[in-house]
């Protein structure tokens, strides 16, 4: 497409828009109002609270600058991995954002793409299936910040909405799929990869269930797509040997969490949306209580009308084996983990193009209206949330510029929680910590290195250590700090660098200055490394 024919479409904008029904353009103008204000969040506050956001956003940083002249230091300590690990897609785009944006912005454009795009990719997917009844792509809204991005899973939180744009697109092209439709497939397919493995491994299997439930009567069409798949069946078998096979621990299914009640009560809870408080409960089991019923109406009419096996059915069948998946698969293996919160952000949007949706218009208002409160609701609480620890953030970060270039810091703490006192889900062993990673914005924009950066550790990020380090610690950023239980932030940095952090915090009396402090922060500078 040339850029005249590019600036042609834009100027026709205005005409095809008056084309519209007026139900097709309030329908828009709804989408669009609802997709700011859930937005809205991302720039109003500073700091969006995530647990290991911070830790991408310095990441991301170091990967925009490591090739400058005057990141010298940054060369000493890292080394690139540059192997073509499933993770990539957040650095890259944040990376390429920051030669324009300053880190924070960058960092906020990228989650504005993450939460806007989940529900658009709902009403294209279930449009693709089911063209006009895409009513229920509303309940992306409520999917859109979800608990696992609040963890700060930013490559994974990309990957659930292109995973339904790939499945739409399949979908709506599946009958005339010509070698570009094939190819442009797969490249979305490839895209899911580099953002995370779980996703392609689930996108892989849904296109083959798909194709085989599709095509059931038709053979040759069958292994005729199957083959047009072969590359990325090559690349699923390449990482499962390279890495599940070396996994020493295998993969210890979990059968016996079909009779786990805290199992059920995750999944039909929706909890894969609750991310700081049990108060997001109150919305989330509504969601799951509408979706079952609408599931029951649906049941009772296709088996009252002999429709069980319909092109919807086949989501029916990916959510049965979705909920298996989530069931038996263990929380974690081969270095990764929330392996079932994951699959469970996936299997209600996966379910929707089955639910019955042909109902009376005033019925069908009150499920928008429905979704709507919900989706409101959720993100009030959120705003409820994000207020004080925004506050706490700004006052973890007020010593940031006090930081001079190219220094070493490591953050230790006694606290790194978001002092809410609620039991946590199932599936992990606590909420959001926003305070965990925080110690690496101050590597931000000043060549520093974050002795706290725990993604050097893992094969499947864009940086592993170059040097261990040893001798002088330049920063020390102490958060909410009791010298009687102290933990280092981000890392366990005895492993990583053979450093003690309960001789290093009994060092900040003799070897240390206090340059800056406030409630619940002090940042130290050793007494060697004077500001030139």
């Amino acid at each position: 497409m040339t850029i005249k024919s590019i600036l042609s479409s834009l100027r026709s904008l205005p005409g095809r828009w008056k084309e519209l029904d007026l139900p097709v353009r309030r329908k828009r103008i709804l989408i669009c109002t609802l997709s700011i204000l859930h937005i809205s969040p991302v720039w109003v506050f500073k700091y969006f609270p995530s647990q290991d956001g911070p830790a991408h956003v310095y990441n991301s940083y170091v990967l925009s600058v490591f090739h400058d002249e005057d990141s010298t230091r940054l060369q000493e300590y890292y080394k690139l991995n540059l192997t073509l690990f499933p993770n990539w897609l957040a650095h890259i785009c944040m990376s390429l954002l920051m030669k324009i944006f300053p880190p924070l912005i960058a960092e906020k454009i990228l989650l504005s793409a993450i939460i806007g795009l989940f529900p658009l990719s709902l009403f294209y997917f279930i449009g693709a299936v089911c063209k006009g009844k895409d009513l229920l792509g509303f309940v992306g809204f409520l999917f859109s910040d979800h608990y696992l991005l609040h963890m700060g899973f930013y490559s994974f939180s990309i990957s659930v909405p292109l995973f339904f744009f790939a499945l739409g697109y399949f979908m709506k092209h599946k009958e005339d799929l010509n070698l570009e439709k094939i190819a442009i497939l797969n490249l979305l397919c490839l895209l899911i990869y580099f953002s995370h493995i779980l996703s392609f491994l689930l996108l892989i299997l849904s296109l083959t269930l798909l194709t085989i439930t599709s095509f059931r009567r038709k053979p040759k069409r069958v292994v005729a797509l199957l083959v047009c798949m072969l590359p990325l069946y090559f690349i699923m078998a390449n990482y499962l040997l390279t890495n599940i096979s070396t996994d020493s621990k295998g993969i210890e299914l979990k059968w016996e969490r079909f009779s786990d009640w805290k199992a059920w009560d995750y999944l039909l809870s929706t909890k894969s949306l609750m991310s700081f408080t049990d108060a997001h409960l109150i919305p989330t089991r509504l969601v799951g209580i509408m979706l079952g019923m609408l599931l029951g109406v649906t049941l009772y009419k296709r088996i009252r009308q002999k429709r069980i096996l319909s092109q919807e059915s086949q989501f029916l069948l990916l959510f049965g084996v979705f909920a298996v998946f989530y069931f038996i698969m263990p929380g974690g293996m081969a270095s990764g983990g929330w392996i079932n919160d994951r699959v469970n952000l996936f299997m209600f949007p996966v379910l929707l193009p089955f639910l019955f949706v042909d109902y009376h218009k005033y019925i069908k208002r009150g499920i928008v209206v429905v979704m709507i409160i919900l989706s409101i609701s959720r993100l009030a609480i959120n705003f409820r949330y994000y207020y004080p620890m925004d506050r706490n953030m700004k006052e973890y970060t007020s010593g940031i510029e006090l930081i001079e270039k190219n220094k070493v810091v490591l953050g230790i703490a006694s606290d790194a929680s978001p002092n809410v006192m609620d039991s946590p889900p199932f599936t992990h062993i606590e909420f959001v910590e926003p305070f965990a990673h925080a110690i690496n914005y101050y590597g931000v924009d000043n060549g520093g290195i974050s002795l706290s950066n725990y993604e050097c550790k893992y094969n499947y990020f864009p940086f592993d250590w170059r040097i261990k380090h040893s001798g002088v610690i330049d920063y020390i950023v102490a958060w909410k700090l009791d010298k009687s239980k102290v933990f280092a932030c981000g890392d366990d940095i005895m492993r990583t660098h053979g450093l003690d952090v309960h001789e290093i915090t009994e060092s900040l009396d003799t070897d240390y200055e206090l340059i800056h402090s406030t409630e619940n922060l002090q940042v130290y500078r050793h007494r060697a490394a004077q500001p030139r």
